[in-house]
């Protein structure tokens, strides 16, 4: 440890350039390091009385200036001051960018409502009884992440679920498989794999923010929030931007992956838009043991936004279009038994409108999306030669739709009461399945077709209501309430269609007692369902795990969610505790057969987790951010006593983060223990630790070059202890450069 602490040297300023500017004036616009305009500004040209302050959109005009060389002083204080070297001449105007950097994230206020801000993390919001962490732009760019369960893994409480490679998925405090719902900009994601969706088509580069809630969250969402919710918030452009764009390229030597994106973002008056092109290709990657086959991957993906704002309102529309190519399904029968996913294609068209003080509401929106996907899966039976015995090939696709009207109005002091209606409907899912039977010479000595789900539709309508009340300045509560209808059907052979419907009442009081103005104690208590999904009720057939049999007689989950937390803020440091103890009724669990690569589903009885979770910041070395996360669980059936899947082992994340001029160096270790009490599709584990760091060096403002290198030691270890994954990668590190136009 004393080894560790002894790298963290770095602190954090602004450096600046020469600009040749037109004579007498000085025009320019100031930026936080994400780019979004910092306003209140203060911008002085040193040894004179000359200055003024940024506006709203961080622009700023200084004239009375004759020709010569001028330096600027930019302050603020919240962020580190800068400073710029200027050359006032007859030249042309030429625009001037400045950015400033947060200063060491010092808690500076207590306030009844505040952003912890994690330079090294991420953000933690504790405006809020639950426990929400937010893991901003600038954040991500720092990851070496492929996709969105990689990148969320470091947040307390969540994991990865999964055999290996890419479309592994989240996991929040031992609950997976479709009970954690993912939002892409508010709207629903929906997957046909059984282990729920992954969201791998939202390119790392195109992400504002990501948002990791967990606790039980139907009361606004419906089925599938469970155990909680990942809003993922891509990119927006604003009215009255300059334009300018971004390229990021990046490559990673363990899997050989090449990476490239380019962002694109301006508007024409009170229109603001954004395009974004992003592209990844990967190999095989390695393990310390050897190639993991099947691991390979490549995407490509495309996002179009507009805004039109008002005075009070707003219009957007936003149009994405994702394609997976050869997406591998890594396991330990590779070899011999390969499976991957050759197309998966995933489109969304939303459109929205957001008023502002109309109707006598404070707000008001509403939202409209189609979302049409398609998923091929493909396995191959081949002989100790390697020579193809068998095929199998599934595809299974339809159209997700659905809108959502928001409502909020303060009633008094302290009084805000929110309302919502939705509708999220999958309509139009087939699937088509096809198997081939091959002779020594490669000749197809048979082919059999067979369908499971044909024009299978599910719906859910949803209305709530949530109050927020502060009492009084020691306790603020929050309540809500849901009703939810939901049905889901499917077209047999005889052309009957098979029906089963459900209606749930959902329910949640989450309570904030402020003790002292800096300790707080916190208690939620909330319900939540989860109607079974389409391929769990009526899927037979080819899947990246095996053969599963859908279960038309499931009941719909019913959760009971309990946990109680602590913070303290300080301006030295920041701690939180939550405790929580989730029962999930009728508990839907897939289970193996008596056939090879054969999969059922039954209700559990009942399924318990409970566990404990921290995260920890400390600010006592000038310009230095020492964090550290951990979380610890346990789940089991109730009877029989058996553990349950998913449930992660204990994990310690201690890091930190320095930054020194250009240069910053994030260093981090992560302890896992063993896991010795595996779930029925499970195997036990052996205790890891891992040791990462981060280098990154900006050579001016618009250009940033990183280093990340992973696994630093060469360990091995599993990335869950899926009965059917795959080791880790092992050592690699990741080369990205960021260029701002």
């Amino acid at each position: 440890m004393k080894k560790f602490l002894a790298i963290f040297l770095f602190a954090l300023l602004v450096t600046g350039l020469s600009y040749g500017m037109e004579k007498g004036i000085l025009r320019g616009r100031v930026s936080d390091q994400e780019g979004k305009p910092l306003a209140g500004v203060r911008v002085e040209v040193d040894n004179t009385s000359i200055k003024t302050v940024t506006l709203a959109d961080g622009t700023f005009v200084l004239d009375s200036l004759t020709s010569g060389k001028y330096k600027l002083i930019f302050t603020h204080p919240d962020y580190m001051p800068g400073m710029l070297e200027v050359n006032v001449s007859e030249k042309p105007t030429q625009w001037l960018k400045v950015d400033l950097y947060e200063k060491n994230p010092k808690l500076l206020t207590i306030r009844e409502e505040i952003t912890v801000t994690a330079q090294a993390d991420s953000l933690i919001d504790v405006s809020l009884p639950s426990h929400r962490t937010i893991i901003t732009s600038r954040v991500l760019t720092e990851l070496g992440t492929a996709n969105i369960a990689e990148t969320v893994e470091k947040a307390p409480g969540v994991t990865m679920a999964g055999k290996g490679g890419y479309s592994m998925v989240p996991a929040i405090r031992g609950l997976a498989e479709h009970r954690i719902l993912l939002l892409v900009d508010g709207i629903r994601i929906t997957s046909e794999r059984r282990i729920g969706a992954s969201a791998s088509f939202i390119n790392i580069n195109d992400i504002d923010r990501i948002e990791v809630n967990r606790g039980p969250y139907s009361v606004f969402y419906g089925s599938g929030a469970v155990g909680g919710i990942i809003n993922i918030i891509t990119k927006s452009p604003s009215a009255n931007e300059p334009f300018q764009g971004n390229v990021l390229l990046g490559y990673n030597t363990v899997r050989e992956e090449k990476a490239a994106s380019l962002n694109l973002s301006g508007s024409l008056g009170q229109y603001g838009f954004l395009l974004s092109a992003s592209g990844k290709k990967a190999s095989d990657y390695s393990s310390p043991k050897g190639i993991i086959e099947q691991s390979h991957y490549s995407d490509y993906d495309l996002i179009f936004k507009m805004n039109r704002e008002w005075e009070n309102s707003n219009l957007y529309v936003t149009f994405l279009n994702y394609q997976g190519v050869d997406i591998g399904k890594p396991s330990p029968s590779s070899k011999f038994k390969p499976q991957w996913y050759p197309i998966e294609r995933n489109t969304i068209f939303s459109m929205g409108y957001k008023m502002r003080n109309k109707f006598h509401l404070d707000s008001l929106s509403a939202n409209f999306y189609v979302f049409p996907s398609l998923l091929e899966t493909q396995k191959e039976n081949l002989s100790e030669s390697l020579r193809l015995e068998k095929r199998t090939w599934a595809k299974v696709d339809g159209t997700n739709f659905g809108f959502k009207i928001r409502g909020g109005k303060t009633l008094a002091i302290g009084h805000t009461l929110n309302f919502g209606f939705d509708y999220f409907g999958r309509h139009g899912v087939n699937d088509l399945q096809t198997e081939s039977k091959f002779n020594e010479l490669g000749q197809v000595l048979s082919k059999t077709e067979a369908t499971s789900i044909k024009s299978a539709r599910s719906n859910n309508f949803g209305l709530y209501v949530d109050d927020k009340i502060r009492i009084s300045s020691l306790l603020t509560m929050n309540a809500g309430v849901r009703f939810d209808y939901i049905s889901a059907s499917n077209l047999t052979d005889y052309e009957s269609r098979v029906s089963k419907k459900d209606q749930a009442l959902t329910a949640y009081v989450g309570s904030i007692f402020q003790v002292t103005p800096r300790f707080s104690l916190l208690a939620n208590i909330g319900r939540s369902f989860r109607f079974p999904t389409i391929s769990e009720l009526f899927y037979t057939g080819l899947t990246g795990r095996g053969i599963v049999f859908g279960n038309p007689d499931l009941k719909p989950e019913q959760s009971l969610n309990i946990d109680f937390g602590l913070r303290y803020l300080h301006g030295n440091y920041f701690a939180s505790i939550y405790v929580f103890r989730n029962v999930v009724t009728d508990m839907i669990q897939k289970y193996s057969g008596e056939g090879e690569d054969e999969y059922y589903y039954k209700n559990l009885l009942k399924g318990r987790i409970m566990g404990i979770e921290g995260e920890f910041y400390f600010w006592w070395i000038k310009n230095c951010e020492i964090f550290m996360n951990f979380h610890h669980m346990l789940g089991e059936e109730q009877s029989p006593n058996v553990s349950l899947n998913y449930i992660p082992p204990t994990r310690v994340t201690l890091g930190a983060k320095f930054i020194q001029g250009k240069l910053w160096m994030e260093p981090k270790m992560i302890f896992t223990s063993a896991k010795k009490d595996p779930g029925p599709l499970e195997i036990e584990t052996e205790a890891y630790s891992l040791f990462n760091t981060n280098l990154g060096f900006r050579v001016n403002s618009n250009i940033m070059l990183l280093v990340i290198v992973q696994n630093i030691l060469n360990q091995t270890y599993r990335l869950s202890a899926d009965e059917k994954g795959v080791d880790a990668p092992g050592r690699g590190i990741i080369f990205k450069v960021s260029w701002l136009f």
